[in-house]
């Protein structure tokens, strides 16, 4: 009689862009912090004015660095470099079926990417600093439950398999590494081919 051995546990292998992917994305988050440093003049006026109080008025002046950001990264990567200021120094670009991706294709992206979890993040901080958890209020707990496993998936889609992200694959969209081959844009130079 002979023994079934227990069959081979496959491990995930980590994408080989996955560590310049999230390099570049920090990169690209210190840019999005000076979005919203920028904000706080106009934040402390606001609470000199007593807007501060409303949870209605921080969510939505909450929202204006995130779609800045949003914005910035759209129209970088379907721009000629299709590219963000960090994927550019990392020699990375953003590719659709047909190339560069439009600007539907790099905006449904970025929504994805920066817009939904940072909106949800200042959803779950803004309910937490206006005792949302203590009450039970109902969009602090639901942006909370859904906050962090959005974040694992976005993170464990990007690192693991094929390295195609939850918004690359919504978007219809990929990132590459720039050959040496490929003509550089403005800002390329520095670009390094290979892992």
């Amino acid at each position: 009689m002979t023994q079934r051995q227990p069959a081979a546990r496959t491990v995930p292998r980590v994408h080989p862009l996955a560590r310049d992917r999230v390099l570049a994305y920090g990169m690209d988050c210190v840019l999005y912090f000076g979005l919203a440093v920028a904000t706080v003049p106009a934040g402390l006026l606001a609470h000199q004015l007593g807007w501060g109080g409303s949870r209605a008025f921080v969510v939505a002046a909450s929202s204006v660095p995130v779609l800045a950001a949003t914005l910035y990264a759209t129209a970088r990567e379907s721009g000629a470099a299709a590219a963000t200021w960090g994927k550019r120094r990392l020699g990375l670009t953003v590719r659709a079926p047909a190339g560069r991706p439009g600007a539907g294709r790099a905006l449904a992206r970025n929504v994805v990417k920066i817009g939904l979890p940072w909106t949800l993040g200042h959803l779950v901080a803004i309910g937490a600093a206006t005792g949302g958890f203590e009450t039970g209020d109902l969009l602090t707990l639901a942006a909370t439950v859904v906050t962090y496993p959005l974040l694992a998936v976005m993170v464990g889609t990007v690192a693991l398999g094929a390295g195609r992200g939850l918004h690359d694959r919504l978007a219809g969209t990929g990132v590459e590494r720039v050959t040496p081959a490929e003509p550089s844009s403005p800002g390329l130079g520095g670009a390094r081919a290979g892992p």
